[in-house]
């Protein structure tokens, strides 16, 4: 009998459904707007990767929360959310569960809200560092966690 894998950080499953023209439709189950296509594998990848980080960034924009990834099912492919994208959308997370406004996180930081704000656009570079501080600042812990390819999968 097949378990589901667990939910893993910045692995988002996607169900892959083969065409009969050939290529394959990409279904992200987290987030059902996610839908992609590509001719071939290396194009589904590259399509899914970019369709998920639109979906993160839109749901952002919109100031709704990003779901975790679910757990992966049979035959879904894991598809990798950037880390940067990631540690953005956990800051995001966090400050919406906090109910903290983006002032609070500024004046806890001792920073402008501005400062704040860039932190949370999501297509934006923001140093790592910054998003771990901001992230402790709401009483979560920003992990970094390095595995081997074989681990991922």
């Amino acid at each position: 009998m097949h378990r589901p894998q667990a939910p893993q950080p910045n692995l988002y499953p996607a169900a892959l459904t083969r065409e009969l023209e050939g290529g394959a439709t990409v279904v992200f189950r987290d987030f059902p707007e996610a839908i992609t296509y590509g001719t071939d594998d290396r194009e589904v990848r590259m399509m899914a990767a970019e369709v998920l980080e639109l979906a993160v960034a839109e749901r952002m924009d919109r100031g709704e929360e990003v779901p975790t990834a679910s757990a992966a099912k049979r035959g879904d492919i894991l598809v990798r959310l950037r880390p940067l994208l990631a540690a953005k959308a956990a800051l995001h997370n966090a400050l919406k569960q906090s109910h903290a406004t983006k002032s609070d996180l500024a004046r806890r930081l001792r920073v402008d809200e501005a400062v704040v704000r860039r932190m949370l656009q999501p297509r934006r570079a923001t140093r790592i560092d910054n998003l771990a501080e901001a992230l402790e600042a709401l009483g979560t812990t920003l992990q970094v966690t390095v595995v081997t390819e074989r681990e991922v999968a």
